[in-house]
C-alpha cells in the first residue's frame, strides 16, 4: 500500500512538474509582457540565434532565458540581418518569425531624431527630409484647420477652440514630442509620422492630465517651452519654473527675450530695444501673462518641473557665460547682477 502511495505522489510530481514547465515554456513563447514598449534590435551579418537570445533578453524582450534556449534548441530558427523595432508586448515566437521574414513590417527603415526646444519649422525640416517632401508643404498641412480637427478627434489634449486661434504661428507648436523615432513603414506618410509624434506626447502627458492644475493643457505647454528655452541645467529647471510663477502670480510680465526671438523668428543671445517692441502676442515684454502658445517642443522632464516648480521668493534670474544662473528677488539686485556677469 505504501508503494502505490510513493508511486502515484511521484506521478503527480512529475504531471506537476511537466504542467509547470509547460506553463513557463508558452509563457516565454507564446506571451509577451503585458507592458508595451518599443525596443530596438540589431541583427548583424552572422549572428547567432543563441546570442542573439542573449541580447534580447538583456533588452527586456524574453522572460526566462532557459526556456528560450529551449525554444531554440526545438525550432532551430532561420534569423537574417538588418534592425528590427519590437514591443515587448510581442511573444519570442513571433519576433524569431519576424526575423527570418525579408518583408517583415518590424523592419527599421528609416529614423527620425526629434531634440527638445526644437520649433515647428525646424521639425518640418528635418521631416521634410525623412519623407523627401517640401518643408512648405508640411507647414501648411500643420496650420490647416480641417486637418487640425481630424488630429483633435483623436487627442484629448488637442483643443480646436485653442488651435483655431489665428495669433498661432504654428497650431502644433509644443505639442510635436521630441524623441527618437525608428520608422517602420517603407513609404511613411506625413499623417503617419504626424501621429507617431503626437501619440509619443499622449503618451507623455497623459500621467500629468490631473496634476494641470489652475491652467489649461495648452498654457502649461506654453510655459515648459519658455523654461525649456531658458534652462540650460537640470537644476535650473525647477528654479526658472518658479521665477515666472511667481511673476505670473504677481500680475508682473514675464519679460523672457525667449518669447521675443520666437515672435520674430530668429535665435540669438542678444535682442535690442528695438526687438523688444514687436507687437505680437508671443512678446511677453509688451503684454503680460503667458504668450499665445508655446514657443518650441516640450521634453516630460521640462512639463513635470514646471508642473512642479521650486517655490521661492525669486522674480529675476539672469544666466552668466557659462550657464549658471543668478537668481534676484529684486529689480535692483537684478540690474547689479547684470552689470557684474552681462557677457553680450
Amino acid at each position: 500500500m505504501k508503494k502505490k502511495i510513493i508511486v502515484i505522489i511521484l506521478l503527480l510530481l512529475i504531471i506537476s512538474g511537466m504542467t509547470g514547465g509547460y506553463y513557463f515554456y508558452n509563457e516565454t513563447v507564446n506571451q509577451g509582457h503585458h507592458s508595451s514598449k518599443q525596443v530596438i534590435v540589431e541583427v548583424e551579418q552572422g549572428e547567432t540565434p543563441k546570442n542573439l537570445l542573449n541580447i534580447m533578453y538583456k533588452k527586456g524582450l524574453v522572460k526566462n532565458i532557459m526556456m528560450g534556449s529551449l525554444y531554440l534548441r526545438l525550432t532551430n530558427p532561420k534569423i537574417k540581418a538588418n534592425t528590427y523595432a519590437f514591443n515587448t508586448s510581442m511573444s519570442l515566437k513571433d519576433m524569431f518569425k519576424e526575423m527570418g521574414n525579408d518583408k517583415s513590417s518590424y523592419i527599421m527603415n528609416s529614423k527620425l531624431i526629434i531634440q527638445e526646444g526644437l520649433t515647428i519649422p525646424a521639425i518640418a525640416k528635418k521631416v521634410a527630409k525623412l519623407l523627401n517632401m517640401n518643408e512648405k508643404t508640411i507647414l501648411k498641412t500643420w496650420n490647416d484647420q480641417n486637418y487640425l480637427k481630424t488630429l483633435a478627434k483623436d487627442y484629448w489634449f488637442l483643443d480646436m477652440k485653442t488651435l483655431s486661434n489665428k495669433s498661432l504661428l504654428y497650431p502644433l507648436e509644443g505639442y510635436l514630442y521630441p524623441d527618437t523615432y525608428f520608422i517602420n513603414d517603407k513609404k511613411p506618410t506625413l499623417d503617419l509620422v504626424t501621429r507617431k509624434l503626437l501619440d509619443m506626447t499622449n503618451k507623455k502627458i497623459t500621467p500629468y492630465k490631473n496634476k494641470m492644475t489652475g491652467m489649461s493643457v495648452h498654457q502649461y505647454l506654453t510655459l515648459a517651452s519658455i523654461v525649456e528655452k531658458e534652462s540650460l541645467y537640470d537644476e535650473d529647471i525647477s528654479k526658472i519654473a518658479g521665477v515666472f510663477m511667481n511673476r505670473l502670480n504677481k500680475g508682473m510680465r514675464l519679460e523672457s527675450d525667449i518669447t521675443v526671438n520666437y515672435a520674430l523668428q530668429r535665435t540669438g543671445v542678444k535682442v535690442t530695444h528695438k526687438m523688444l517692441q514687436t507687437k505680437s502676442p508671443y512678446n511677453t515684454y509688451l503684454y503680460k501673462g503667458l504668450p499665445v502658445g508655446p514657443v518650441s517642443s516640450v521634453q516630460i522632464k521640462t512639463l513635470d518641473r514646471t508642473i512642479h516648480y521650486a517655490k521661492h521668493d525669486n522674480y529675476y534670474f539672469f544666466a552668466k557665460k557659462d550657464g549658471q544662473v543668478i537668481y534676484s528677488k529684486t529689480y535692483k539686485q537684478h540690474l547689479e547682477a547684470v552689470e557684474k556677469y552681462k557677457w553680450y
